[in-house]
């Protein structure tokens, strides 16, 4: 997993909160243990560092309360993807007429997996002909109606097309918790790939 920057305005409270806590744990323990109290300081900051950023930080109250505002994305998530790539180099079997269709784009099924802890994050898509990871991201909680997941990816690549090298992208999804679904747009680099369309993903797990 890898960072992610986020536009959560408290978020560096909680780092300063982490810090308050173990300061005093280790003090109490110091009065109630006396000088020789097992846990020193980096062992109380890196356990309540660790509770927090990968367990406590998904709490729903906390979330309720707005003490965490970043969307808990984690898990699998399943749809669809609608690509400007050539139909004709796109073999039939891969394509999907039923359903919602988007004019001038080719629809195929695809899944993504989110991997997210408190302040790192891994989007790994499965595309129909080849995978893709991201490098870097970024959560935004406040500047639209629903929270948005931008970030950037590396493509490996496909071994049976010989079309589709391996390339740079980007994504930019809106998150929409009532149908919990991940739904925008996506670029790849025109120098290498050159195309673009939309992704559409709702979460299975």
């Amino acid at each position: 997993m890898h960072n992610f920057s986020t536009d959560q305005a408290n978020r560096h409270q909680r780092y300063i909160l982490i810090g308050i806590l173990t300061a005093v744990i280790y003090l109490g323990g110091i009065s109630v243990f006396g000088p020789i109290v097992g846990f020193s300081l980096g062992v109380v900051s890196s356990l309540l560092y660790i509770g927090f950023t990968r367990y406590l930080w998904e709490w729903e109250w906390l979330h309720d309360k707005g003490l965490v505002a970043v969307p808990n994305l984690n898990g699998s998530w399943e749809g669809y993807l609608y690509t400007s790539a050539d139909a004709d180099l796109i073999p039939d079997e891969q394509i999907v007429d039923e359903g919602r269709q988007i004019e001038g784009l080719t629809k195929q099924e695809t899944s993504i997996e989110i991997n997210q802890t408190w302040d790192k994050i891994r989007v790994s898509l499965d595309g129909p002909e080849s995978p893709s990871h991201s490098r870097a991201a970024t959560i935004l909680v406040k500047e639209k109606a629903w929270p948005t997941l931008s970030y950037n990816y590396w493509n490996d690549g496909s071994t049976t097309n010989e079309e589709l090298d391996p390339h740079y992208g980007t994504a930019i999804l809106e998150y929409d918790e009532g149908q919990d679904k991940l739904e925008g747009k996506y670029y790849n680099r025109p120098d290498q790939r050159g195309t673009h369309g939309i992704l559409e993903v709702y979460r299975v797990n």
